[in-house]
C-alpha cells in the first residue's frame, strides 16, 4: 500500500525502496487476504509474518503465522504472544483486541521487528 494509494504511484515507489519491485494492488487483495488470515478486517501492509520451516501456501489461502507484526493504526501491533505488550494499549484497533497487542511506536518498527526475527530465525537455524 502506498501513502497515495494510485497505480501511478508505483514507479516512484520502486525507485526510493530500492529492495524490490513494487506492484500496484488496487483493490487490495494482497492485505485483505494477510487480514483474513490474522481474522482482522481492514488491510494489512508493512508485515512481517514468521512461519516455521515447511509452511505452505496453498489454494486455500496462507497457512497461520506462528508470529506477525505489522504497522497498523498509527502503531507497531504483534499478533498475541509475538512480543510484550506496551503499557498503552489505547491505540489498539477495536477489531484487533483479542487478536494483537499495540508493541511500540511506528518509530520503533526496525528494532521491533529484529526482536521478533533474530530469535525466531535463530531458534530454526539450531533445529534438526
Amino acid at each position: 500500500m502506498l501513502d497515495r494509494d494510485e497505480a501511478s504511484e508505483v514507479p516512484h515507489a520502486t525507485t526510493s525502496v530500492r529492495l524490490s519491485p513494487q506492484y500496484f494492488d488496487g483493490e487490495k487483495l494482497v492485505g485483505m487476504g494477510l487480514a483474513n488470515q490474522l481474522g482482522w478486517s481492514t488491510p494489512v501492509w508493512d508485515t512481517f509474518l514468521f512461519y516455521p520451516p515447511g509452511a505452505v501456501w496453498t489454494e486455500r489461502g496462507l497457512p497461520a503465522p506462528e508470529r506477525a507484526i505489522a504497522q497498523q493504526g498509527g502503531v507497531v501491533v504483534g499478533m498475541l504472544d509475538t512480543l510484550p505488550a506496551a503499557p498503552d494499549q489505547s491505540r489498539l484497533l477495536p477489531e484487533l483486541r483479542g487478536k494483537a497487542v499495540v508493541v511500540g511506536q511506528q518509530s520503533d518498527f526496525p528494532s521491533l521487528l529484529r526482536s521478533v526475527a533474530e530469535p525466531f530465525a535463530a531458534r530454526y537455524r539450531r533445529a534438526p
